[in-house]
């Protein structure tokens, strides 16, 4: 029976060179079956933007010199209003790597994170279905669910759908 200890983790601010593990890591965990939302839609555009934009709010978790899990996020001030909102946008963990506790290390760095910078409140959003992240995030203490409804059509059922693509842009 071996005593090593577990794997220490390191939580830290995403460097350039993260990108690509990033990326990559994304695209295991936010595939399309699993998360089929258009409002917000995991590419390298996701990633690379809220890296140039808010990098101080992207963290990376990483064992044994390699990243494993990351939290990105951003800092949202409303005009006219007193409240700045930390804003976790994407969470995801090596699902080899699933329940070890990494997205509970990563939420509570990125919620140190945000309170440095003057957050009052921190949001978060998820598909209604996904039933673990909402658990997840409940135990993290968010609360006052918000439902949203979000409506789809399909054009190419519509009449004029052939003719208005023959006709080309305008």
């Amino acid at each position: 029976m071996s005593s090593d200890p577990a794997p220490s983790l390191h939580i830290r601010e995403m460097e350039l060179e993260d990108l690509s593990t990033i990326y990559a890591l994304g695209e295991r965990v936010f595939t399309a079956d699993k998360w089929p939302s258009l409002y917000r839609t995991w590419d390298e555009y996701e990633a690379v933007g809220l890296f140039s934009s808010d990098g101080e709010f992207c963290l990376v978790a990483e064992r044994d010199e390699r990243v494993v899990g990351f939290a990105l996020g951003t800092l949202i001030n409303k005009r006219k209003s007193a409240w700045t909102y930390g804003y976790l946008m994407w969470l995801a963990v090596d699902p080899d790597l699933k329940r070890s506790g990494i997205a509970s290390q990563l939420v509570e760095a990125l919620t140190a994170t945000f309170i440095r910078a003057g957050a009052r409140m921190m949001i978060v959003d998820t598909d209604a279905a996904n039933e673990a992240a909402i658990g997840f995030f409940h135990n993290h203490g968010f609360g006052n669910e918000d439902k949203h409804v979000y409506l789809s059509k399909n054009l190419t059922s519509h009449p004029d759908y052939q003719r208005l693509r023959d006709e080309g842009p305008d």
